[in-house]
């Protein structure tokens, strides 16, 4: 019988580094690369202030065909993390991360260092302690030693910062990807990019933190809901246990104001409709945006998508300190949907929209069959409300608007449609004191048959 300790028994499993940098780098596009490097500098925020603003911290990201740049004074990488933890790929289980963080699964900043370039260092000053850290990616990846390692060029076990010297951390990358020097000297990229961190980051930013892309700095996306006496948005907060852990959810459903034409057929004139759908957050984190996909109804048990829901928008709050219990993927891009805990929020979120989408399809009803503004409750209520801010929405079961009137549709009567030059119409709308785009049509044929045709009453 063979021994089972001894070494021709041993089959090697060790990874090869090469395949396994391609590997860890082949399924997060370069943005959401940068966004987990925004991620830890967010969670080293939420390390040094809890539940205390933001306030003078900061995130300066700069981005050319020469070099990737990222600095943060909020708080720095201590020693002992650097050496036991944060240069692992993957995090161990005896390591617990921050409650409430993004970070959850230990890879995100070696991946998008190993995405960005060839080169990097890692400089960073934490309470008492400064480190240094550069790799040539090359070079490391012809080490052979079993044992993965890096090795720290400089390390000051007893750093004592001088005067207002801030504690952060600064990551340079050069000898960037081909691809990614390219990406970089485009504007297209820029503007993505600011776009992203406005969205994704819209939190940290609301609580104080400044976030600067190319010396300028990025203004966040503060979620807005139409609220007044008569419509109310839907605000649902629910609590799920999953192994006696709470998961905690908020979820919102209402309109936005409209922003652009009435008509269906002019959608494409609706400067906001890339914006409807549903927003999904984990942990403050930003997972997708303005979803329109079967993924949150549409078109699996909800209607498929349709300009005349542009109106539409739908904020779901995801929250625990338990990170593995939350339903995002390993690159915070998209929603885990083998998540027990999102199949049960997904239930809640096609009722909330199916209310919404209801007073919709009512409204384009009152639109078709109404003649005057008075036989238009739900879209007159909907004009006299305001835009107000998610934490000033009180909870509300049901997404509450007036109910509908009957009208009786006279089936001698004809609609007419036809579209103009837009800066024409604001002239007619504004000569008759009306937003309505029903109301200017009704009231410039009125005017054209009173003039050319005659009264006939």
């Amino acid at each position: 019988m063979t021994d089972q300790s001894d070494a021709s028994t041993r089959v090697q499993a060790s990874p090869e580094k090469r395949f396994f940098i391609g590997m860890l780098v082949k399924d997060i596009e370069l943005l959401p690369a940068i966004l987990d490097l925004v991620d830890n500098s967010v969670d080293g925020a939420r390390r040094l202030r809890g539940d205390d603003p933001y306030d003078g911290l900061e995130v300066k990201i700069s981005i050319n065909a020469e070099c990737f740049e990222i600095s943060d004074n909020c708080g720095g990488i201590p020693l002992d993390i650097a050496r036991d933890y944060a240069f692992r790929f993957g995090r161990p289980q005896s390591v617990k991360g921050t409650p409430g963080s993004v970070g959850q699964f230990g890879v995100g900043m070696k991946r998008a260092l190993f995405k960005l370039g060839k080169f990097f260092t890692v400089d960073s000053r934490a309470e008492n302690t400064h480190f240094t850290l550069s790799v040539d990616v090359d070079e490391w990846a012809e080490e052979t030693d079993p044992d993965w390692t890096f090795t720290l060029s400089h390390v000051d076990e007893s750093y004592n910062p001088e005067g207002d010297q801030p504690r952060g951390t600064h990551i340079i990358v050069k000898n960037l990807h081909d691809t990614v020097a390219e990406d970089f000297t485009s504007s297209q990229t820029v503007g993505n990019l600011r776009y992203q961190l406005r969205l994704r980051h819209r939190e940290a930013m609301d609580r104080g933190m400044r976030i600067v892309l190319q010396e300028e700095a990025v203004t966040p996306f503060i979620p807005q809901l139409q609220q007044s006496d008569s419509v109310r948005p839907l605000f649902k907060q629910l609590t799920l246990n999953e192994d006696e852990k709470p998961v905690n959810v908020r979820i919102y459903a209402g309109v936005t104001d409209a922003g652009g034409p009435e008509e269906d057929d002019q959608a494409e004139l609706f400067p906001r409709e890339r914006d409807a759908g549903w927003y999904v957050f984990c942990n403050n984190r930003l997972l997708i945006a303005a979803d329109r996909t079967t993924l949150t109804g549409w078109g699996d048990g909800l209607p498929v998508y349709h300009p005349q829901y542009r109106r539409f928008r739908g904020y779901v709050f995801i929250d625990s300190a338990y990170n593995e219990l939350l339903p995002w993927n390993t690159t915070k891009t998209g929603v885990d949907q083998d998540s027990r805990v999102w199949r049960k929020i997904s239930t809640e979120i096609k009722q909330a929209g199916s209310e919404v989408i209801q007073m919709l399809n009512r409204v384009k009803s009152e639109r078709q069959n109404a003649e005057l503004p008075d036989d238009r409750p739900i879209a007159q209520a909907l004009t006299r409300a305001k835009p107000v801010r998610l934490g000033e929405i009180s909870p509300s079961p049901r997404f509450n608007y007036p109910a509908p009137k009957a009208v009786t549709v006279r089936p001698n009567m004809r609609k007419i449609q036809y579209s103009v030059e837009k800066h024409r119409y604001d002239a007619v709308a504004e000569a008759l004191n009306t937003t309505l785009v029903a109301d200017v049509g009704r009231r410039t044929f009125d005017f054209f048959y009173r003039e050319q045709v005659g009264d006939d009453e």
